[in-house]
């Protein structure tokens, strides 16, 4: 599916669309949103194990006050 993304008429926010259906993903969001928000649906659509914020995709971190041996 292809999506775009327009500048709302009065306004300083964007729109993402499906093109061919017309349903709208996103109202009113800045520019930068708007493509992260098309990415992410191109990325699902195209990619049917993506998982947005999955466990796996995050790097572990040292606790601060852990012991050094």
């Amino acid at each position: 599916m292809p999506y775009k993304s327009r500048k709302v008429r009065g306004k300083n926010c964007y729109r993402v669309t499906n093109k061919l259906n017309k349903k709208v993903f996103s109202k009113c969001t800045s520019k930068e949103n708007a493509l992260k928000q098309m990415k992410l649906l191109r990325a699902i659509e195209f990619n049917k194990n993506f998982v947005p914020n999955s466990t796996k995709n995050k790097t572990m971190k040292k606790p601060i006050n852990a012991k050094k041996n």
